[in-house]
Formats: structure tokens, C-alpha cells, sequence
């Protein structure tokens, strides 16, 4: 199964979301991106939850505009309603108070001089989150998989000595 980020972000932040995009889908990761999927008639909030529920963690773009997005707010609070984990990639020269429910959070700084070291940075754990997600569902078949194992065994057994007691008796 896909790993998936939804990215929280302003409608001005496009082009940072695109570069952020590009290399997430490099390392395999489908990338949720509310204004990408066109749902003519749909209530906008609920494309925007729907596409944080079916994430496997929210990367939050807290850009200077991004800081100010109602909506941006809007999906952080959804995202830990949900208890998606954040990634919050804030642009340097926001003042920590401005980060609301994210205040005290370890976070990412992004530098608009120098994006690309940031969006590797970020790329970089939501891959590692990735993989741990991959190994968790591996150890989950394997156990799966022996389980079934073990009742198939004494399932045989218990036929077999239903089958012995019946020539005994």
C-alpha cells in the first residue's frame, strides 16, 4: 500500500508544494494535495478531511502566508484531531508564538533562499517514516502468516485424533 502525505500549505505557496511534491514522489510517497483532486459540488472542507484522514502524515507548509491561511489552521487542528503525525517545515523568521498548536514542536526551518536543503530534509524523514511503516506491515504478514500456520497445525491434529478415536471406539 502507498505511504500518503497530504500537504497543508497557502494557495500561494504552489510552487514550494510542486518541488516538495516532485521529490516525495521520487521516494515513492503519494502526495494528497486537496486543490489537485476537482470535486465539483463537494463541500470543500470535507475533500480537505477526507484527504488528511486517508494520509499517513500531514507535512504543514508554515510559510508567511501559509502562517496566516485560516485554512492551514484549519488542517493542522483536523490533522491532530485525526492524530496524523505533522511535519512542520516553517519558513525562517516566523516567530514562534505565531506557531499556535504547534508552539514548542520540534519543526523543520525552511529558508526561501535555500529551499532545496529543507524540502531534502523533509523528504528525507517522511521516507524514514515510510520505511518503518513498510517494516511495521511486513512484521504484521509474518505474524499473520505464522498464526495461520499454528491453527492449520492443530487443526490437523485435532482431526487426527478425532479420526483415531473413532477407529478406537
Amino acid at each position: 500500500m502507498a505511504y500518503k502525505v497530504f500537504i497543508s500549505h497557502s494557495t500561494q505557496d504552489q510552487g514550494l508544494v510542486i518541488k516538495l511534491a516532485n521529490i516525495l514522489s521520487k521516494f515513492g510517497v503519494e502526495v494528497l494535495v486537496a486543490e489537485w483532486y476537482l470535486s465539483p459540488g463537494q463541500q470543500i472542507d470535507k475533500k480537505i478531511f477526507d484527504k488528511i484522514e486517508k494520509s499517513d502524515c500531514v507535512v504543514v507548509l508554515l510559510t508567511q502566508n501559509g502562517i496566516r491561511s485560516n485554512w492551514v489552521q484549519q488542517e493542522i487542528g483536523y490533522a491532530l484531531k485525526c492524530d496524523r503525525p505533522l511535519i512542520p517545515l516553517v519558513e525562517k523568521g516566523i516567530d514562534e508564538k505565531e506557531l499556535a498548536s504547534l508552539k514548542g514542536k520540534e519543526y523543520i526551518e525552511y529558508n526561501s533562499y535555500q529551499p532545496q536543503q529543507s524540502l531534502i530534509k523533509t523528504s528525507t524523514y517522511v521516507k524514514s517514516l515510510k520505511l518503518k511503516k513498510e517494516e511495521q506491515e511486513k512484521a504484521l504478514l509474518i505474524a499473520g502468516g505464522i498464526l495461520a500456520f499454528l491453527l492449520l497445525l492443530s487443526g490437523e491434529k485435532k482431526n487426527e485424533s478425532d479420526f483415531i478415536s473413532t477407529f478406537k471406539g
